[in-house]
């Protein structure tokens, strides 16, 4: 089973859409059918406060179950986050 390209894309922006009303944003930055990653970057740059954004760990569950919703199968979410360091 190969991962569907498109079905992640919107998957991270049902999430994404959440997080930008706080000023946040989540980028795909690719969906590799190949290798089954999918890394994700989350912007935090206009955002007046980092700390009221769902938690890094909160943060990829919700989108790790978004993405289980569309695109059935394995896949490594890797989630760049600022906040961890």
């Amino acid at each position: 089973m190969s991962m569907d390209p498109q079905g992640v894309a919107d998957a991270v922006d049902e999430v994404g859409r959440v997080l930008r009303a706080d000023g946040a944003d989540l980028l795909l930055v690719e969906a590799d059918p190949k290798t089954l990653r999918i890394p994700l970057r989350l912007r935090l740059d206009r955002v007046e406060c980092a700390d009221c954004v769902l938690p890094p760990g909160q943060l990829a569950e919700t989108v790790t179950q978004a993405i289980r919703r569309r695109v059935p199968g394995e896949f490594e979410l890797l989630l760049e986050d600022p906040r961890n360091g």
